[in-house]
């Protein structure tokens, strides 16, 4: 096969190494040369390297000129006659920092322990499982509670809750600094999961971890405000369930009650809360249900004034967003209910009373078109026209520009300046097609499919090797997440991804029950995880081989990692006639072995739903298994319990099957050794699907 390589070996010279070192297998296989190079020139994403993008857009303060950059070069473009001009890099402004909580963290599923406060004169701690505060000028030590225990504690949460209601603190001040809310978790009724740890030493250690599994015993969460003026702590009133969920703690604006969220075990119903730190009444500012799950954390974004706020409802059917009052009350409508969901909150502009959006409101459910409203509800203008996907970049101060970058899967990127009417009127940056033709690359390519509901479309696309041969066939590779709300493809363009130039056509494909096309195309997998997702990607995959001769579906690959992970093993053991090699890593074998918050969220618990716990399961087909798999998983793994891959090894050894496994001793659910790991599971690809094109 002719190939032309002039940017690859440029590339490839400058990653020789300055010494010799001893190279790992992966590195020695034919095409590495190619492959390296190549993800260095298509930069992260495989959009060759920006090309196309802007970034770090600055407005000046007179609304006269946009400073933007394009790769390492900066550019200013006029406003008044729509002129650019490249310029130093002295002379571009320096971006403002936005203001933040800076880089604490408590770590993966964990809640802080010290939290200041506003005035900077206390901190609050959580010590020996109670709450204390700790006076900065005089070391004055004041104890809060005294009571907790390890299984019933103050000041902290649980794993669960930081995992998945992304609870990162467990103390809040007031914004006055004189009262101090805090959890109560009582964990005495849960059951412990024992996991060893430290196993390279002579000695592991054991790490006991309330981890609710679905179907078991959930901690219980109280909420409690200390004054700091009394002396006096109340209990708020959270409701009567003890099986609820109580998350997403803050103070109102002025500091004058507690907010929280609360939602039932099914997760179908959300109250937003409002209580009296004093008496711990509390009062319903907004609800939400819906009859699959309902979104845990919907956007809620507080006006100046502190009483109202931006609300995102899918009560329709379709993410909307809403103008509403913390006294409960709906003011307006902003975004006009359609059949279409809104996407991002871009922009407010209180003084100009303006809220900009973004919604997939055009003819392809994939293509994000941006929206301005006036925050009294009228005037819903959709300002991007085109019928390809945007994505807002900026929008400037005074409101009279804005620039979006426009694209498909199959339409190289172009960032433009537009004016308040939705006019193109100055092009930033367009893709370089000559580099493009140079890398002698292929255009890449969209396509879909029906699903087997015989309504609705599906969509996908293929990346292609350098100097692609359309008279040849070429193995299928997918790399996936999967699982409820995340997106399999977006409507974006991709000039190429460095695993072709083995020999790959890299695969993407949307599936029911992903994100971005509404509440009912979301709710396709409730109570069927592992289900109509894996149907969906097995019939794709069967489709797309059958429709292009270059495609040799009998060779077909995929690898994924905790969802992906999942979503490998059990295609190879549900479908093992479409999907013929897999590396799966972090896998969730049986979602029995999974937490509550999580599993329950999409499938109920096992009790309720026998059915979908059963028929989503690798164990139920492991027999099944024809291809060649290999199981990736850390030991230590406290998200993800390499139970899972235990159980899943146990069925195999069952049924007389033969599967490869790596083990990590000293990784949790992330693997420590990342390019080991991306090694070996390239190398596994290769090997078994031997990705060299063929005569078909």
């Amino acid at each position: 096969m002719r190939r032309s390589w002039s940017l690859f070996v440029l590339a490839a010279v400058i990653l020789l190494p300055l010494t010799t070192q001893a190279q790992n297998r992966f590195q020695t296989m034919p095409g590495y040369d190619q492959f390296e190079a190549m993800g260095q020139v298509l930069g992260r994403g495989g959009a060759l390297s920006g090309s196309g993008s802007i970034t770090s857009p600055i407005w000046s303060e007179d609304g006269n000129t946009l400073f933007f950059q394009k790769a390492d070069s900066h550019f200013k473009g006029n406003l008044r006659n729509l002129r650019i001009s490249e310029i130093s890099e002295d002379d571009f402004p320096t971006p403002e920092r936005p203001a933040g909580r800076g880089m604490r963290s408590a770590g993966r599923a964990r809640q802080l322990t010290e939290e200041p406060s506003p005035d900077g004169k206390w901190e609050a701690r959580h010590v020996d499982f109670n709450v204390v505060l700790f006076n900065i000028e005089t070391e004055e030590v004041i104890p809060v509670t005294k009571q907790g225990t390890e299984r019933f504690r103050y000041g902290t949460a649980c794993w669960v809750y930081g995992e998945e209601l992304g609870q990162p603190d467990a103390m809040w001040w007031s914004p006055d600094s004189q009262m101090l809310g805090f959890y109560e978790m009582d964990e005495r009724h849960c059951k412990v999961f024992y996991l060893a740890e430290d196993l390279i030493e002579t000695y592991p250690i054991l790490n006991t971890e309330k981890y609710p599994k679905a179907g078991e015993d959930n901690p219980i969460a109280g909420l409690l405000v200390y004054n700091l003026e009394t002396g006096a702590t109340s209990r708020i009133y959270v409701g009567g369930d003890p099986t609820q969920y109580i998350y997403d703690i803050r103070w109102s604006p002025d500091g004058s009650e507690l907010l929280f969220n609360r939602t039932n075990r099914h997760q179908n119903h959300l109250d937003v809360m409002a209580a009296d730190p004093v008496t711990g009444a509390s009062r319903i500012v907004v609800s939400e249900t819906q009859e699959t799950w309902q979104e845990n954390s919907p956007t809620m974004r507080f006006l100046e004034d502190g009483q109202r706020f931006i609300w995102a409802t899918e009560k329709n059917g379709f993410l909307h967003y809403e103008l509403r009052h913390i006294d409960g009350s709906l003011i307006n409508t902003l975004s006009t209910p359609g059949d279409y969901p809104c996407g991002r909150f871009m922009q407010i502009d209180e003084d100009a009373g303006l809220f900009y959006y973004t919604a997939r409101s055009g003819d392809h459910p994939l293509n994000d078109q941006l929206h301005r409203v006036s925050l009294n509800g009228r005037n819903d203008t959709r300002l991007t026209s085109r019928e390809l996907n945007h994505s807002v970049v900026s929008v400037a101060p005074d409101h009279k520009w804005f620039v979006a970058r426009y694209e498909a899967i199959d339409t190289p990127p172009t960032t433009v300046l537009f004016n308040d009417k939705g006019e193109e009127v100055l092009t930033l940056s367009e893709f370089d097609m000559a580099a493009f033709n140079e890398l002698g690359l292929t255009m890449p390519e969209a396509w879909s499919f029906t699903a087997d509901d015989g309504e609705t479309t599906l969509y996908g696309s293929l990346l292609f090797p350098a100097n692609f041969d359309p008279s040849l066939e070429y193995p299928l590779l997918l790399s996936l997440y999967g699982g409820p709300g995340s997106v399999g493809i977006s409507n974006t363009f991709r000039a190429g991804n460095a695993m072709c130039e083995f020999g790959f056509i890299m695969v993407s494909m949307d599936y029911r029950g992903g994100g971005g096309r509404g509440k009912e195309f979301l709710g396709e997998g409730y109570l069927k995880l592992g289900i109509v997702e894996i149907k969906d990607h097995a019939d794709g995959i069967t489709y797309i081989s059958q429709q292009r001769s270059y495609i040799d579906g009998n060779r077909v690959g995929l690898y994924g990692h905790s969802y992906g992970g999942y979503m490998t093993a059990l295609a190879l053991v549900k479908y093992p006639d479409v999907f013929h090699v897999g590396v799966s890593g972090a896998p969730v074998t049986d979602w029995k072995n999974y937490d509550t918050i999580y599993t329950e969220r999409y499938m109920r618990t096992p009790q309720e739903n026998p059915d979908g716990y059963r028929d989503g399961s690798c164990m139920t087909y492991a027999s099944q298994l024809k291809g060649k798999l290999l199981i990736v998983h850390g030991l230590i793994d406290d998200n993800v319990h390499p139970q899972n891959t235990f159980m899943l090894i146990e069925e195999f050894h069952k049924a007389n099957v033969p599967f490869d496994i790596q083990v990590f001793p000293t990784s949790r659910h992330g693997i420590v050794y990342r390019d080991y790991y991306n090694n070996i599971r390239n190398e596994y690809l290769i090997d078994h699907l031997k990705p060299e094109p063929i005569k078909p």
